[in-house]
């Protein structure tokens, strides 16, 4: 015979004890697996998942407990790993391209570089400006770390002079000057203080100099001015120094390529950046302040080979082929070959009208030329 014997209270009170205890010793470890501090053997490489979730195990052993604390074991909750955020990459400036030049012809004419450290860089944008230009050849005569003022500046004139002889150069871009920031000393010994008005007559008589030596060789002279630097000290220098050299080659009766203000912003500051011959908005200067970028290189060159275009005609990159013998194009100061400043047509001007043809019978007699079907001064009727 089976005897039931009921429940005493102290059996009571210790089976509820003792199970309340299994309860705390339960939940402490639950709180140790969920805040990460579960032993070694409770590693695995699965994925990190909240108490409760039982996605594929198919059982959690702590889910009778967490179900008699009202805990929603069907709840899934997966904690996701963040991806790190991707780094922004600063825009590339464009750097200089390999230039394939087409083959020259043998007797394409020469465009020389003359200068300091800066006429390289124009050097560069010209190069790349008449690569595809088989009459025109850029070539260089560089002085590295070299200027008017320095131990050759006396000696670039002769230089220059020796080079052009005998050779066909169409003609001279000159850029000097980002190194005569300074005192110099005459072959005499004179020293000469930077910006002393002894300073500035020597260094114009190097200037001059040097476009009398393009002058001897009949050789056209475009002299490119100083871009504005980094810095208002040094902004200033190049300022006095290139005011010195326009106002002497202008009086030369020289190209002068003035462009300090495009290289400005808005408010006539300094700037590294600003619209490359595109348009679009790029780097134009170095880091220090004083050379180019690729884009400045070429936006140099842009407004060099403008003035060169002068003097090359239709052979330059930018010019119109064949505006010479096109009637729809008038050229006001005669072949676009030439350097001329007076218009045609002037006093001393040789295509005086002859008698008997239409320019003679329109500018001289005053006559009315005969309408041309299809002409813009046809006022015919044209319908019945």
């Amino acid at each position: 015979m089976i005897r039931l014997q009921a429940p005493t209270p102290t059996s009571v009170g210790q089976s509820l004890c003792r199970a309340l205890c299994r309860a705390a010793l339960l939940l402490c470890v639950a709180g140790l697996i969920a805040a990460g501090g579960a032993p070694a053997f409770a590693q695995s490489n699965g994925p990190i998942v909240k108490p409760g979730d039982t996605r594929g195990t198919g059982f959690h052993p702590l889910s009778p407990l967490l179900r008699l604390f009202g805990v929603d074991n069907k709840r899934r909750t997966r904690m996701k790993e963040q991806r790190p955020k991707q780094r922004i990459q600063p825009r590339r400036e464009p750097v200089k391209p390999v230039i394939v030049e087409v083959p020259k012809d043998a007797d394409a004419r020469v465009v020389l570089v003359v200068g300091g450290d800066l006429a390289k860089d124009l050097g560069e944008g010209l190069e790349a400006t008449y690569s595809e230009v088989p009459s025109v050849r850029v070539d260089t005569l560089l002085f590295a770390d070299e200027g008017l003022t320095t131990d050759l500046g006396g000696e670039i004139a002769d230089r220059v002079q020796s080079v052009v002889q005998g050779r066909r150069v169409g003609a001279l871009a000159v850029l000097v000057g980002s190194a005569d920031m300074r005192d110099f000393t005459l072959p005499s010994g004179a020293e000469l203080k930077f910006r002393s008005e002894a300073w500035a007559d020597a260094y114009g008589r190097r200037v001059d100099g040097l476009l009398s030596a393009a002058r001897r060789q009949r050789t056209p002279l475009v002299w490119v001015g100083l871009p504005p630097p980094k810095g208002p000290a040094r902004r200033s220098d190049f300022r006095y120094v290139t005011t010195l050299i326009k106002d002497r080659v202008e009086a030369a009766n020289a190209i002068y390529v003035d462009v300090w203000d495009v290289f400005l912003d808005e408010e006539g500051g300094y700037t590294s950046y600003g619209p490359d011959v595109e348009g679009r908005r790029r780097r134009l200067r170095d880091n220090a302040g004083v050379g180019f970028t690729w884009s400045g290189k070429n936006k140099l060159a842009f407004f060099a080979e403008k003035a060169i275009a002068r003097v090359l005609g239709s052979s330059g990159a930018f010019a119109f082929e064949g505006v010479e013998d096109d009637p729809n194009f008038v050229v006001l100061t005669g072949r676009i070959g030439s350097p001329e400043t007076e218009l045609a047509g002037a006093e001393d001007a040789r295509n005086a009208p002859v008698a008997g043809t239409p320019q003679y019978r329109l500018i001289v007699q005053g006559a009315v030329l005969p309408p041309a079907s299809g002409r813009v001064d046809d006022f015919r009727l044209s319908g019945p």
